[in-house]
């Protein structure tokens, strides 16, 4: 009887149910070479993206996580450069120039939440596409705004260069869950989501290496370059992933051309013919989900940890050139822009050990946790990830950045908060992404664009008013209470691992979508089939 319940919550929860799954119709669940049931089922239809190999997924996956690091590497591509940029625009305080980039962050963040919908009635593909090609453009306008009376169309074109770039993350999130099965998507949304956040690090050093050696302008003008590298891949690679997983893509009779060129015109220009048609009721639809998602219980929740970990981290990285390069007679370290962007490397460490520590845990250790329930899956298991770098090293971190700054100790012990924070923070952003994901499955990238939203807003706001408040209790109190504020926030996290179930059925009707209930793991079974 046990048994059967499991089955039934299984069918329900996948949509295993599928014209074309022959091993569902069969009862006898397909599963990965280590015994795990995949979620969802795969079809029999080769164009299935559940189908593809795993070649041209990695290609996709690549593709998209390029988009998503241009974004921010172009974003944040003139945040060494305040002071030149100063010096030309006429601005006596170097964290004006700090508004462009966080113009070009509030672009990143809203950008999504139209292009989203969007991508509903015209397709992932054909909107990431031409997206690129509106970051170039901008980034174009950007590199050429070099007299002094440009200031404010250069703030504009770095908003407008952050509404296009910003789509990448959200939209290849759909691509994610399209091609890969839930035990895999761990990764892949780590790699998608690091890529997003490794242009973070690599804008600001490159800019600093490039206003140290030659005109300010090449700050834009080699990620024009990247971004011009990805519109052709795109137009020769980037396949749409929508597929109807309950009638399949060929029943509805949206096929793709068997041409290349057809195939490429057709997903790049006449995405529609590939998606189901809706009217602009329903795109409109699409809009308000994801404002509904993001006031959900458990969306809050983690929201409310990336609104506060990330928001101190973003912003303290934008504003640390200003930091580090003030003379050391006002408190300062007195870098060049070079020896800034030598310094930046500590970031760039961060990141790569939180891709490893994501790459190793992510999948492993809900896997493990969900062997030990009984095979039987639920979201939450992905968050006891999060105990090491969210309770520990982001605390930590914080606090050492600002007992570094306060009493001006040796460069290396800001370098060492740098590496602990940026390895801590960017180990929560995929996780707590995949949370919500796998909480409305069937609405992935609203999910993201919201999530987006909760990570950026709180560091667009520290700007007007982070300054007052360091001259009011210094550095060393103002990272302190941030540190204990990721304590709090930390919470959130705790709440959700304890009664994550029950607040997942808070959410608004129709919304709430999860694999959760489902036996993925079989209890020493000999597996019935292996792909």
């Amino acid at each position: 009887m046990e048994q059967k319940q499991v089955v039934t919550m299984m069918d329900q929860s996948s949509g295993l149910e599928s014209p074309n799954s022959d091993s569902s119709r069969a009862g006898n669940p397909k599963v990965s070479a280590s015994g795990v049931t995949l979620i969802p089922q795969p079809s029999s239809d080769p164009n299935d993206p559940l189908n593809w190999s795993m070649s041209k997924k990695t290609i996709n996956l690549i593709i998209w996580s390029l988009g998503a690091f241009v974004s921010t590497a172009s974003g944040l591509g003139n945040a060494l450069g305040y002071f030149v940029q100063a010096k030309i625009y006429h601005k006596d305080n170097p964290i004006e120039l700090a508004y462009s980039v966080v113009a070009a962050t509030a672009g990143i963040a809203a950008g999504p939440l139209f292009a989203v919908p969007l991508s509903r009635r015209y397709g992932r593909v054909l909107v990431f596409f031409w997206s690129m090609v509106g970051l170039l453009v901008t980034g174009i306008w950007s590199a050429t705004m070099t007299h002094s009376d440009q200031y404010i169309p250069f703030v504009i074109a770095r908003l407008f260069g952050g509404l296009f770039g910003g789509n990448a993350a959200p939209l290849g999130s759909d691509a994610v869950v399209d091609m890969f099965y839930l035990h895999q998507r761990g990764k892949a949304l780590t790699v998608l989501n690091l890529s997003f956040l490794f242009g973070v690090v690599v804008g600001p050093t490159l800019s600093g290496f490039i206003v140290g050696s030659t005109d300010w302008s090449v700050q834009f003008w080699w990620s024009n370059g990247l971004e011009a590298a990805i519109i052709i891949i795109s137009l020769l690679f980037l396949e749409e992933t929508y597929y109807d997983r309950t009638l399949g893509l060929d029943a509805k009779g949206r096929t793709r051309p068997k041409s290349f060129i057809g195939g490429r015109m057709t997903t790049l220009f006449c995405g529609s013919r590939l998606m189901p048609s809706i009217s602009f009721a329903k795109i409109m639809e699409h809009f308000l989900i994801q404002f509904k998602i993001g006031i959900c219980p458990v969306t809050m929740l983690c929201g409310g940890l990336t609104l506060i970990d990330f928001g101190f981290a973003a912003f303290f990285n934008i504003v640390l050139t200003v930091f580090i390069e003030t003379p050391v007679e006002e408190k300062g370290y007195g870098f060049t822009p070079t020896q800034n962007a030598e310094f930046l490397f500590c970031l760039w460490f961060g990141i790569i050990a939180a891709q490893l520590y994501g790459y190793f845990t992510n999948d492993r250790i809900p896997l493990w946790i969900c062997r030990r329930k009984g095979g039987i899956w639920q979201p939450e298991y992905r968050l006891h990830t999060l105990w090491l770098p969210g309770l520990i090293i982001l605390p930590i971190a914080l606090g050492l950045f600002g007992v570094a700054l306060e009493h001006h100790l040796h460069y290396m012990v800001l370098a060492l908060a740098c590496f602990l924070g940026g390895f801590a923070t960017n180990c929560l952003i995929p996780v707590t992404v995949n949370y919500v994901i796998e909480c409305f499955k069937d609405n992935p990238s609203e999910c993201a664009s919201i999530m987006g939203v909760y990570r950026l807003a709180f560091s667009l706001s520290l700007p007007f008013f982070v300054e007052a408040w360091i001259g009011k209790v210094g550095f060393d109190w103002c990272l302190g209470m941030a540190a204990f504020f990721s304590i709090f926030a930390f919470g959130f996290i705790v709440v959700l691992i304890w009664k994550g179930r029950e607040l997942r059925k808070l959410s608004f009707k129709g919304l709430a979508s999860s694999e959760g209930g489902v036996k993925i793991v079989q209890d020493g079974e000999k597996p019935p089939s292996k792909v």
